[in-house]
């Protein structure tokens, strides 16, 4: 552990600097001080260039930060992401889903399904009431699909309901 924190940049800016030679207590401390705001000047001018940042005021007594914090609330995600989010799609001219989790749980689902319908239809039929057997199993898979997204959509787990059961899984 030592030896990988003597060889950062921090360590050898204090070794060229002298400091650690001939400098006291104090002055290794103003050292280190000096070259964090420096490396933190740096990284904030290269974190500018790379993400530019805007800052975007709402008004309460008019209603507007209430209205954009729910919507964040409603998808689940922080005011700051949530205006994000809705510049790109409004450019983007696509919808932003309200759920991300209901959506991933609807394509799991549909992913089961039709797998389960692919190792039935791809099973190898010997009599001809087989394929009516097939047309059964389907149906009653698809069935099954209608009461899972029935389920999903009308019914969603709230969050501490998805945390706990993420928990016991």
């Amino acid at each position: 552990m030592g030896k990988s924190r003597r060889n950062s940049e921090m360590w050898k800016y204090l070794e060229q600097s002298g400091v650690l030679e001939h400098g006291s207590d104090e002055q290794i401390k103003a050292a280190k001080k000096s070259y964090r705001k420096k490396y933190m000047l740096a990284f904030k001018r290269q974190q500018r260039a790379a993400k530019p940042e805007y800052t975007v005021n709402f008004e309460t007594h008019s209603g507007e930060h209430g209205r954009v914090k729910l919507a964040a609330d409603k998808h689940n995600v922080s005011v700051s992401a949530f205006i994000r989010l809705a510049v790109l799609a409004y450019m983007e001219q696509r919808y932003i889903v309200p759920n991300a989790r209901q959506i991933a749980r609807l394509e799991q689902m549909l992913a089961e399904c039709l797998n389960e319908i692919r190792t039935i239809v791809n099973a190898k039929e010997k009599w001809y009431w087989q394929r009516e057997q097939k047309m059964e199993e389907i149906e009653k898979r698809i069935e099954k699909l209608e009461k899972q997204i029935d389920e999903v959509f009308r019914h969603p787990l709230l969050i501490a309901d998805h945390d706990r059961q993420n928990k016991i899984a």
